[in-house]
């Protein structure tokens, strides 16, 4: 008997096991854990997402997604499922979750980011997240539809990366080792998903109204299954949102397969209806690793063959909450100690064009083939003609070994820093960061230029899901002669000397906006500026000039601290409720005390003189977290700068309650000098 399978009695998950790990270096934050599942059934929603996209929108796209890996017991003659999850699952009682983690194991990150603090040398991507675990748990083996152990751990690595054009999927390598005694024949490894694509800011997960609302189709040239939002209800409009999960390859390939151009023949796709027994048998959620149950066909049944294609058109054309199995196989017989790899990829797009949700026309899915299509390229890496064969000439990087996950790099980001004033903003960056890369498959300094990005005012608040995907471009600049971008030259953005910020060791040579052109910004509204800088392309590779991450600085222009020479003031004056600037709901309104001294204590009084708040502002250190506006459209990931002489109030008490209508004074004590200044504001709601 062996380590595994000795274990493999009554054991409770260990205190190892992990459901914390998200994806943040791109737009896609999946939830990875280490045994066996993706997602999070929005158990942490809304502090971490299941699968979000884009990061920071609260567009959900996964319930739970699980390996399975199926297998006939060449000593006993029966057949076994290892699920890491399904929609039978039971979280009171642990049936149905199958894998653990390895015992002293925990899920571990690296990068191949140098500034990282995860950087390895051995990394794959900007984000690994690495696990360990083992399907040895038999929870109660008394229970008819309890899965027996087939013996096999599992190593699984996921990647993540930054780019623009490789920041919207997630792979997902399995490596399926045969840990135990037996033999395994007749292998078929799954990934289950039950995707629920749902816009989180209209309708809250798992309340009435969350589920029922997604459709579902397969595109078997892609071999992907997807999912959407169908019809948006209760709330409309739906969100106008993609999931694919998509089958990129495996080492080896399944038997009678010699290339990736034909392992669609041996790629399955499922579907039924979450936990489900009534209606079509066809939809009908399997029970059992082997045995068809009440009608149902059972999980290996579902790992090994399709449902019938006039089975799987209808899911696209109506509203259900069906769960999805692509799966693969089979692979030759797993001798004890033999492995074989399988890799999925997790992908999200917005919908292409303004077409009603529930068409799913080919022109919507636009954009999720092309997503499909760049996770399918960073997969095949050196592997040109993806037959896991190193063939003459596509070892790009001479190490005599056929590396998969080879992508094409841009430069990398500038360092970027902002200066906010008074109706006025500069940003300013780097040369060395950008200027100094060197492509990793083409081995040049291919570095073209810059680009700048400004979102206008209003936009953070009214559609946070789209800002980072369509914020305006507003300043492009790169080398002068050559026949990419438009040979601008630098000579408006640089300066004469390189700029220099206390405390800061970083040479800032770019400012933005150029020299001789004014910007005007509103007070009180926050912009968001991005920077990247773009490649001059690898024509020879045919590979396209290539974009870096947008670098992202949040600012709010206002007045600079007041050394007590301009008097202090409020805006708007009056205020309206529901003004533009403002969210909807009480605790997302603002106002703007204005010309503060760099520390001071603001205080706002009836008529009465009842004292109804107390702010203390220090230059030094308000990032607005005080009051909910920017916690919620503030940005996690990026502080606002702001000018310094500005402080924000939500008009809510001191006692949490929203002030009425009403005119109010306010005094403001400068913490240093001890100075008085005093004014009024009228309210209107």
């Amino acid at each position: 008997m062996s380590a595994f399978t000795a274990r493999a009695q009554n054991l409770a998950k260990p205190a190892e096991d992990t459901d914390k790990n998200i994806t943040t270096i791109g737009s896609l934050g999946l939830t990875v854990t280490n045994f066996g599942t993706i997602g999070t059934r929005n158990a942490y929603w809304p502090s971490q997402p299941s699968c979000e996209y884009p990061r920071g929108s609260r567009i959900e796209h996964m319930y739970q997604g699980a390996l399975w890996v199926g297998a006939l017991s060449r000593r006993t003659g029966q057949i076994h499922v290892s699920t890491g999850s399904s929609d039978r699952v039971s979280i009171t009682t642990g049936k149905g979750i199958e894998y653990i983690s390895l015992p002293g194991t925990t899920l571990s990150q690296r990068s191949t980011l140098s500034e990282s603090p995860y950087f390895d040398p051995q990394a794959v991507s900007h984000q690994d997240f690495l696990a360990d675990y083992w399907d040895g748990v038999v929870r109660d083996s008394s229970a008819p539809d309890q899965s027996i152990p087939l013996g096999i751990r599992v190593h699984q690595e996921s990647y993540a990366w930054n780019f623009p054009f490789a920041d919207f999927f997630v792979i997902l390598n399995y490596t399926i080792h045969n840990a135990g005694v037996d033999t395994l024949d007749s292998v078929y490894v799954g990934l289950w998903t039950n995707n629920v694509v749902r816009n989180t800011n209209n309708v809250r997960p798992a309340t009435p109204g969350y589920f029922q609302h997604g459709a579902n189709g397969y595109l078997d040239s892609l071999r992907m299954g997807y999912t959407f939002d169908f019809d948006g209800i209760p709330t409309p409009p739906a969100a106008d949102s993609y999931i694919g999960i998509k089958l990129l390859g495996a080492t080896p390939f399944p038997r009678g397969i010699d290339s990736l151009g034909h392992l669609g023949t041996r790629t399955y796709y499922n579907a039924w209806r979450f936990s489900s027994s009534s209606g079509d048998a066809d939809y009908f959620s399997p029970q059992d690793d082997a045995e068809n149950i009440l009608g149902a066909r059972s999980r290996y049944e579902r790992l090994v063959a399709s449902l019938p294609q006039n089975k799987i058109d209808p899911l696209r054309t109506q509203a259900d909450n069906m769960t999805t199995l692509l799966s693969t196989g089979p692979f030759v017989s797993l001798n004890p100690g033999d492995s074989v790899s399988v890799v999925f990829g997790v992908i999200c797009a917005r919908k292409f064009g303004t077409q009603a949700a529930r068409l799913d026309t080919r022109d919507q899915r636009k954009t999720l083939a092309s997503n499909a299509a760049l996770c399918q390229q960073a997969y095949d890496g050196e592997d040109l003609n993806g037959n896991n064969t190193l063939d003459l000439g596509e070892d790009l990087n001479g190490n005599g070994l056929l590396d998969h996950y080879r992508l094409p790099q841009p430069p990398k980001p500038p360092v970027v820093r902002s200066e906010v004033e008074n109706q006025n903003i500069a940003i300013y960056w780097d040369k060395a960061s950008a200027e100094t890369s060197i492509d990793p498959i083409s081995r040049k300094l291919d570095f073209e230029g810059y680009r700048i990005y400004r979102s206008n005012a209003g936009t953070d608040f009214k559609d946070p899901a789209n800002l980072l995907l369509t914020i305006p471009l507003v300043g492009e600049f790169d080398k002068p002669g050559n026949n990419v971008g438009y040979n601008t030259g630098f000579g408006s953005i640089l300066l004469d000397q390189a700029r220099m910020f206390p405390g800061d060791t970083v040479a800032y040579w770019y400012r933005f906006p150029p020299k001789g052109v004014t910007v005007s910004h509103l007070n009180g509204w926050q912009y968001v500026y991005g920077v990247s800088s773009y490649d001059e392309g690898d024509s020879a590779a045919g590979v396209s000039s290539l974009e870096s991450k947008m670098v992202i600085a949040r600012v709010m222009s206002g007045t600079p601290p007041n050394p007590g020479t301009a008097k202090v003031g409020v805006y708007p004056n009056p205020y309206y409720a529901r003004a533009a600037w403002d969210a909807s709901g009480e605790r997302t309104r603002k106002l703007y005390f204005t010309n503060l001294p760099r520390r001071c204590t603001i205080r706002v009084y009836t008529l009465a003189g009842d004292v109804v708040a107390e702010l203390s502002h220090d230059a030094e250190t308000y990032t607005g977290a005080d009051i909910e506006w920017f916690r919620q459209f503030g940005g996690s990931d990026v502080p606002i700068t702001f000018s310094g002489g500005e402080h924000a109030w939500d008009l809510i008490t001191k006692f949490d309650q929203a002030i009425a209508t009403g005119l109010y004074l306010f005094s403001v004590k400068d913490s240093d000098s001890g100075e008085v200044q005093t004014g009024k504001f009228l309210v209107i709601k």
